[in-house]
Protein backbone atom coordinates (compact mmCIF):
# COMPACT_ATOMS: atom_id res chain seq x y z
CA UNK A 1 0.00 0.00 0.00
CA UNK A 2 1.32 3.42 -0.97
CA UNK A 3 2.15 5.66 1.99
CA UNK A 4 0.73 9.15 1.97
CA UNK A 5 2.44 10.61 5.02
CA UNK A 6 6.17 11.33 4.95
CA UNK A 7 8.45 8.53 6.10
CA UNK A 8 12.15 7.81 6.29
CA UNK A 9 13.22 6.73 2.81
CA UNK A 10 14.95 3.40 2.34
CA UNK A 11 18.19 2.89 0.52
CA UNK A 12 20.31 5.72 1.95
CA UNK A 13 23.38 3.66 2.68
CA UNK A 14 26.78 5.07 3.44
CA UNK A 15 29.58 3.78 1.19
CA UNK A 16 32.71 3.75 3.39
CA UNK A 17 34.99 2.47 0.65
CA UNK A 18 33.95 5.12 -1.84
CA UNK A 19 34.21 7.88 0.76
CA UNK A 20 37.68 6.70 1.80
CA UNK A 21 38.93 6.64 -1.78
CA UNK A 22 37.43 10.06 -2.48
CA UNK A 23 38.95 11.64 0.63
CA UNK A 24 42.34 10.08 -0.07
CA UNK A 25 42.31 11.44 -3.60
CA UNK A 26 41.40 14.96 -2.47
CA UNK A 27 43.99 14.95 0.34
CA UNK A 28 46.59 13.26 -1.87
CA UNK A 29 47.32 10.49 0.64
CA UNK A 30 47.04 6.72 0.60
CA UNK A 31 43.58 5.33 1.52
CA UNK A 32 45.06 3.48 4.50
CA UNK A 33 45.96 6.85 6.04
CA UNK A 34 42.28 7.86 5.94
CA UNK A 35 41.18 4.51 7.39
CA UNK A 36 43.77 4.80 10.18
CA UNK A 37 42.54 8.30 11.01
CA UNK A 38 38.95 7.02 11.19
CA UNK A 39 40.06 4.32 13.65
CA UNK A 40 41.91 6.82 15.88
CA UNK A 41 39.01 9.25 16.00
CA UNK A 42 36.55 6.45 16.78
CA UNK A 43 38.55 5.85 19.97
CA UNK A 44 39.12 9.52 20.76
CA UNK A 45 37.12 12.02 22.80
CA UNK A 46 34.54 12.52 20.04
CA UNK A 47 33.84 8.79 19.44
CA UNK A 48 33.25 9.43 15.74
CA UNK A 49 31.81 6.69 13.59
CA UNK A 50 33.15 6.34 10.06
CA UNK A 51 29.97 8.00 8.80
CA UNK A 52 30.44 10.90 11.24
CA UNK A 53 34.02 11.34 10.07
CA UNK A 54 33.01 11.89 6.47
CA UNK A 55 29.60 13.52 6.73
CA UNK A 56 30.56 16.03 9.42
CA UNK A 57 33.75 17.09 7.67
CA UNK A 58 36.47 15.75 10.00
CA UNK A 59 38.22 14.27 6.95
CA UNK A 60 38.82 17.65 5.28
CA UNK A 61 42.29 18.61 4.02
CA UNK A 62 44.13 21.33 5.91
CA UNK A 63 42.79 20.52 9.39
CA UNK A 64 45.14 20.05 12.30
CA UNK A 65 44.80 16.95 14.46
CA UNK A 66 43.30 19.09 17.23
CA UNK A 67 40.67 20.39 14.79
CA UNK A 68 39.77 16.83 13.74
CA UNK A 69 39.47 15.79 17.40
CA UNK A 70 37.02 18.65 18.02
CA UNK A 71 34.25 16.82 16.13
CA UNK A 72 31.86 14.71 18.21
CA UNK A 73 29.55 11.84 17.33
CA UNK A 74 26.07 10.96 18.58
CA UNK A 75 27.25 9.01 21.63
CA UNK A 76 29.32 11.93 22.94
CA UNK A 77 26.58 14.40 21.97
CA UNK A 78 24.11 12.67 24.29
CA UNK A 79 26.63 12.57 27.15
CA UNK A 80 27.51 16.24 26.65
CA UNK A 81 23.87 17.35 26.58
CA UNK A 82 23.16 15.39 29.73
CA UNK A 83 26.11 17.01 31.53
CA UNK A 84 24.90 20.50 30.64
CA UNK A 85 21.43 20.16 32.15
CA UNK A 86 19.90 19.16 35.48
CA UNK A 87 17.88 15.92 35.54
CA UNK A 88 14.83 16.18 33.28
CA UNK A 89 11.57 16.77 35.14
CA UNK A 90 8.21 15.37 34.06
CA UNK A 91 7.04 18.84 33.02
CA UNK A 92 10.10 19.43 30.83
CA UNK A 93 9.89 15.97 29.30
CA UNK A 94 6.24 16.54 28.38
CA UNK A 95 6.89 19.65 26.32
CA UNK A 96 9.81 18.06 24.49
CA UNK A 97 7.92 14.92 23.41
CA UNK A 98 4.38 16.33 23.12
CA UNK A 99 4.01 19.05 20.49
CA UNK A 100 0.52 19.95 21.67
CA UNK A 101 1.69 20.46 25.25
CA UNK A 102 4.63 22.52 24.00
CA UNK A 103 2.38 24.75 21.90
CA UNK A 104 0.15 25.46 24.88
CA UNK A 105 3.15 26.18 27.11
CA UNK A 106 4.60 28.65 24.61
CA UNK A 107 1.22 30.32 24.03
CA UNK A 108 0.87 30.83 27.78
CA UNK A 109 4.31 32.47 27.77
CA UNK A 110 3.19 34.86 25.01
CA UNK A 111 5.46 33.32 22.36
CA UNK A 112 4.35 33.17 18.70
CA UNK A 113 3.44 29.69 17.45
CA UNK A 114 1.52 28.39 14.40
CA UNK A 115 -2.27 28.38 14.79
CA UNK A 116 -3.77 24.96 15.51
CA UNK A 117 -6.86 23.93 13.53
CA UNK A 118 -7.73 20.53 15.00
CA UNK A 119 -6.34 17.45 16.74
CA UNK A 120 -7.12 13.83 15.82
CA UNK A 121 -6.88 11.63 18.90
CA UNK A 122 -8.62 8.88 20.83
CA UNK A 123 -8.81 11.26 23.80
CA UNK A 124 -10.16 14.80 23.89
CA UNK A 125 -7.24 17.28 23.64
CA UNK A 126 -9.26 19.87 25.57
CA UNK A 127 -8.57 23.57 25.52
CA UNK A 128 -11.41 24.24 23.09
CA UNK A 129 -9.58 22.60 20.17
CA UNK A 130 -11.60 20.83 17.52
CA UNK A 131 -11.42 17.13 18.41
CA UNK A 132 -11.35 14.57 15.62
CA UNK A 133 -12.19 11.31 17.39
CA UNK A 134 -12.39 8.94 14.42
CA UNK A 135 -11.34 8.55 10.77
CA UNK A 136 -14.79 9.82 9.80
CA UNK A 137 -14.25 12.96 11.88
CA UNK A 138 -10.92 13.54 10.11
CA UNK A 139 -12.62 13.23 6.72
CA UNK A 140 -15.33 15.67 7.80
CA UNK A 141 -12.66 18.15 8.91
CA UNK A 142 -10.75 17.88 5.62
CA UNK A 143 -13.96 18.54 3.70
CA UNK A 144 -15.15 21.42 5.91
CA UNK A 145 -14.97 25.03 4.68
CA UNK A 146 -11.91 26.92 5.91
CA UNK A 147 -10.00 23.82 7.06
CA UNK A 148 -7.54 23.88 4.17
CA UNK A 149 -4.77 24.54 3.46
CA UNK A 150 -3.40 22.79 6.52
CA UNK A 151 -0.18 21.12 7.64
CA UNK A 152 -0.49 17.87 9.57
CA UNK A 153 2.05 16.17 11.83
CA UNK A 154 2.09 13.69 14.73
CA UNK A 155 1.84 15.13 18.24
CA UNK A 156 4.56 12.68 19.31
CA UNK A 157 6.98 12.65 16.40
CA UNK A 158 10.33 13.83 15.11
CA UNK A 159 12.43 14.53 11.98
CA UNK A 160 9.33 15.22 9.91
CA UNK A 161 8.07 11.62 9.83
CA UNK A 162 4.30 11.40 9.45
CA UNK A 163 3.82 14.91 8.08
CA UNK A 164 1.58 16.00 5.23
CA UNK A 165 0.79 19.29 3.56
CA UNK A 166 -2.81 19.43 2.32
CA UNK A 167 -3.42 22.30 -0.07
CA UNK A 168 -7.08 22.06 -1.00
CA UNK A 169 -10.12 19.91 -1.71
CA UNK A 170 -10.53 19.40 -5.44
CA UNK A 171 -13.93 19.71 -7.18
CA UNK A 172 -13.75 15.96 -7.84
CA UNK A 173 -13.61 15.33 -4.08
CA UNK A 174 -9.97 14.32 -3.70
CA UNK A 175 -7.23 16.24 -1.88
CA UNK A 176 -4.32 18.03 -3.52
CA UNK A 177 -1.14 17.60 -1.46
CA UNK A 178 1.86 19.90 -1.34
CA UNK A 179 3.97 17.56 -3.47
CA UNK A 180 1.34 17.49 -6.23
CA UNK A 181 -0.18 14.11 -5.38
CA UNK A 182 -3.96 13.69 -5.27
CA UNK A 183 -5.42 11.36 -2.63
CA UNK A 184 -8.82 10.49 -1.28
CA UNK A 185 -9.68 12.03 2.13
CA UNK A 186 -10.70 8.59 3.38
CA UNK A 187 -7.27 7.13 2.54
CA UNK A 188 -5.41 9.93 4.32
CA UNK A 189 -7.71 9.72 7.36
CA UNK A 190 -7.29 5.95 7.58
CA UNK A 191 -3.48 6.21 7.57
CA UNK A 192 -3.48 8.94 10.20
CA UNK A 193 -5.78 6.95 12.48
CA UNK A 194 -3.87 3.71 11.95
CA UNK A 195 -0.45 5.18 12.79
CA UNK A 196 -1.10 8.24 14.97
CA UNK A 197 -4.34 7.85 16.89
CA UNK A 198 -2.47 8.92 20.06
CA UNK A 199 -2.38 12.40 18.57
CA UNK A 200 -2.16 14.09 15.18
CA UNK A 201 -2.46 17.84 14.81
CA UNK A 202 -3.48 20.05 11.90
CA UNK A 203 -2.13 23.59 11.90
CA UNK A 204 -1.88 26.59 9.63
CA UNK A 205 0.66 26.35 6.81
CA UNK A 206 3.59 28.66 7.35
CA UNK A 207 5.04 30.45 4.34
CA UNK A 208 8.60 31.76 4.36
CA UNK A 209 9.35 35.45 4.68
CA UNK A 210 9.48 36.85 1.11
CA UNK A 211 13.21 37.53 1.42
CA UNK A 212 13.85 34.01 2.68
CA UNK A 213 11.72 32.56 -0.14
CA UNK A 214 13.88 34.48 -2.61
CA UNK A 215 16.92 32.77 -1.15
CA UNK A 216 15.81 29.16 -0.57
CA UNK A 217 12.44 28.73 -2.30
CA UNK A 218 8.77 28.31 -1.27
CA UNK A 219 9.25 25.57 1.36
CA UNK A 220 10.12 27.03 4.73
CA UNK A 221 13.42 25.97 6.31
CA UNK A 222 13.89 25.43 10.05
CA UNK A 223 16.25 27.77 11.89
CA UNK A 224 17.99 25.92 14.74
CA UNK A 225 19.17 28.16 17.57
CA UNK A 226 21.33 26.52 20.24
CA UNK A 227 20.89 28.39 23.52
CA UNK A 228 23.01 28.24 26.69
CA UNK A 229 22.55 29.51 30.23
CA UNK A 230 25.56 29.34 32.54
CA UNK A 231 23.60 31.19 35.24
CA UNK A 232 23.89 34.78 34.06
CA UNK A 233 21.21 34.73 31.35
CA UNK A 234 20.38 32.93 28.11
CA UNK A 235 22.83 33.37 25.24
CA UNK A 236 23.12 31.93 21.74
CA UNK A 237 25.95 29.52 20.98
CA UNK A 238 25.23 28.75 17.33
CA UNK A 239 22.63 28.92 14.55
CA UNK A 240 22.09 27.12 11.29
CA UNK A 241 19.28 26.98 8.74
CA UNK A 242 17.96 23.91 6.98
CA UNK A 243 17.63 24.58 3.26
CA UNK A 244 15.01 22.35 1.59
CA UNK A 245 15.80 20.36 -1.53
CA UNK A 246 14.06 20.78 -4.85
CA UNK A 247 10.61 19.11 -4.82
CA UNK A 248 10.61 18.86 -1.02
CA UNK A 249 7.55 19.56 1.13
CA UNK A 250 9.49 19.36 4.43
CA UNK A 251 13.09 20.20 5.27
CA UNK A 252 13.81 17.04 7.29
CA UNK A 253 15.43 13.67 6.67
CA UNK A 254 12.01 12.23 5.78
CA UNK A 255 12.10 14.16 2.51
CA UNK A 256 14.70 14.74 -0.24
CA UNK A 257 18.00 15.76 1.34
CA UNK A 258 18.65 19.50 1.13
CA UNK A 259 21.39 21.38 2.92
CA UNK A 260 22.51 23.31 5.97
CA UNK A 261 23.40 26.99 5.91
CA UNK A 262 25.88 28.16 8.56
CA UNK A 263 24.58 31.37 10.17
CA UNK A 264 26.67 33.98 12.00
CA UNK A 265 24.84 34.51 15.33
CA UNK A 266 25.87 38.16 15.68
CA UNK A 267 24.49 39.24 12.32
CA UNK A 268 22.28 36.55 10.75
CA UNK A 269 24.65 36.41 7.77
CA UNK A 270 25.00 33.14 5.86
CA UNK A 271 28.64 32.00 5.99
CA UNK A 272 28.58 28.79 3.94
CA UNK A 273 26.22 26.15 2.56
CA UNK A 274 26.60 22.40 2.99
CA UNK A 275 24.86 20.02 0.59
CA UNK A 276 23.73 17.06 2.72
CA UNK A 277 24.17 14.70 -0.23
CA UNK A 278 27.92 15.36 -0.19
CA UNK A 279 30.69 14.66 2.28
CA UNK A 280 31.07 17.33 4.95
CA UNK A 281 33.30 20.17 3.85
CA UNK A 282 32.31 19.86 0.20
CA UNK A 283 29.88 22.71 0.41
CA UNK A 284 28.05 24.51 -2.36
CA UNK A 285 27.28 28.20 -2.54
CA UNK A 286 24.08 28.12 -4.59
CA UNK A 287 20.57 27.08 -3.55
CA UNK A 288 19.45 24.11 -5.70
CA UNK A 289 15.92 25.54 -5.69
CA UNK A 290 16.45 29.22 -6.51
CA UNK A 291 19.94 29.29 -7.99
CA UNK A 292 20.81 32.17 -5.63
CA UNK A 293 24.31 32.27 -4.12
CA UNK A 294 23.64 32.19 -0.36
CA UNK A 295 26.94 33.10 1.38
CA UNK A 296 26.90 36.76 2.34
CA UNK A 297 23.12 37.04 2.40
CA UNK A 298 21.39 37.98 5.69
CA UNK A 299 18.32 36.26 7.12
CA UNK A 300 15.21 38.43 7.64
CA UNK A 301 13.82 39.10 11.15
CA UNK A 302 16.88 37.40 12.60
CA UNK A 303 17.31 39.51 15.74
CA UNK A 304 13.62 39.03 16.60
CA UNK A 305 13.96 35.26 16.11
CA UNK A 306 16.91 35.09 18.51
CA UNK A 307 15.00 37.04 21.13
CA UNK A 308 12.09 34.59 20.87
CA UNK A 309 14.55 31.69 21.20
CA UNK A 310 15.99 33.21 24.38
CA UNK A 311 12.51 33.71 25.83
CA UNK A 312 11.55 30.13 24.93
CA UNK A 313 14.60 28.85 26.80
CA UNK A 314 13.79 31.01 29.82
CA UNK A 315 10.14 29.88 29.81
CA UNK A 316 11.15 26.25 30.32
CA UNK A 317 13.07 26.99 33.49
CA UNK A 318 16.38 25.85 34.85
CA UNK A 319 18.08 24.41 31.77
CA UNK A 320 21.67 24.81 30.63
CA UNK A 321 21.40 23.89 26.95
CA UNK A 322 18.45 23.72 24.55
CA UNK A 323 17.93 23.45 20.81
CA UNK A 324 15.21 25.89 19.77
CA UNK A 325 13.61 25.45 16.34
CA UNK A 326 12.14 28.50 14.61
CA UNK A 327 10.51 29.45 11.31
CA UNK A 328 11.07 32.81 9.62
CA UNK A 329 7.60 33.33 8.14
CA UNK A 330 5.77 36.03 6.24
CA UNK A 331 3.95 36.73 9.54
CA UNK A 332 7.17 37.05 11.54
CA UNK A 333 9.24 34.42 13.40
CA UNK A 334 7.33 31.44 14.77
CA UNK A 335 8.45 28.95 17.40
CA UNK A 336 8.20 25.28 16.41
CA UNK A 337 9.64 23.28 19.28
CA UNK A 338 12.42 22.98 21.86
CA UNK A 339 14.79 20.02 22.21
CA UNK A 340 16.47 19.14 25.51
CA UNK A 341 19.08 16.94 23.82
CA UNK A 342 19.73 18.42 20.38
CA UNK A 343 22.03 16.65 17.96
CA UNK A 344 25.05 18.79 17.07
CA UNK A 345 25.91 16.99 13.85
CA UNK A 346 23.97 19.43 11.67
CA UNK A 347 25.91 22.35 13.17
CA UNK A 348 29.24 20.62 12.63
CA UNK A 349 28.26 19.81 9.06
CA UNK A 350 27.01 23.33 8.37
CA UNK A 351 30.16 25.02 9.70
CA UNK A 352 32.60 22.22 8.81
CA UNK A 353 34.16 22.44 12.26
CA UNK A 354 33.87 20.44 15.47
CA UNK A 355 31.72 21.45 18.43
CA UNK A 356 34.66 21.20 20.84
CA UNK A 357 36.46 24.12 19.22
CA UNK A 358 38.40 26.74 21.25
CA UNK A 359 35.58 29.31 20.95
CA UNK A 360 32.86 26.99 22.26
CA UNK A 361 34.72 24.96 24.88
CA UNK A 362 34.94 27.67 27.60
CA UNK A 363 31.25 28.50 27.21
CA UNK A 364 30.23 24.84 27.39
CA UNK A 365 32.46 24.30 30.41
CA UNK A 366 30.85 27.28 32.17
CA UNK A 367 27.44 25.62 31.81
CA UNK A 368 28.90 22.33 33.02
CA UNK A 369 30.28 24.10 36.10
CA UNK A 370 26.78 25.37 36.90
CA UNK A 371 25.25 21.89 37.03
CA UNK A 372 28.20 19.79 38.21
CA UNK A 373 26.75 19.46 41.72
CA UNK A 374 23.40 18.04 40.53
CA UNK A 375 24.42 16.16 37.38
CA UNK A 376 27.18 13.56 37.66
CA UNK A 377 29.61 13.54 34.76
CA UNK A 378 28.31 10.98 32.24
CA UNK A 379 30.63 8.48 30.64
CA UNK A 380 32.02 9.84 27.34
CA UNK A 381 31.42 13.47 28.35
CA UNK A 382 34.45 15.49 27.17
CA UNK A 383 33.99 18.16 29.87
CA UNK A 384 35.18 17.93 33.47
Amino acid sequence: MTQILTHLPKGRRFDFRQATLGAAQIRKVQPWRIAFEVMRLSRGQGRLTSEDYFLLGAWRPGLTWAERRAFIGTKVTKALNSALNPPVTKAVLEITVDKLAATRRFQAAGLPVPLLHAVASETDPGGGLRWLDSPEAIVAFLRSPGALPSFGKPVHGSIGVGAVRVERLQPEGDLLLGDGRRVQPEALAAEIWRDYRRGYQFQEIMHPHPELARLIGPVIGTLRVLTLDAGSGVEVLYCHLKTPAANATVDSASGPLGGYAAIEPATGRILRLQDRRLMGGLGDSVSPVTGVALPGKTLPDFAEALEIARKAHASIGDRGLLGVDMMLTDKGPRLIEVNTSPLHGSHQSAFAHGLLNPDFLPRLQAVRNRFRAVTPRPKDCPLT
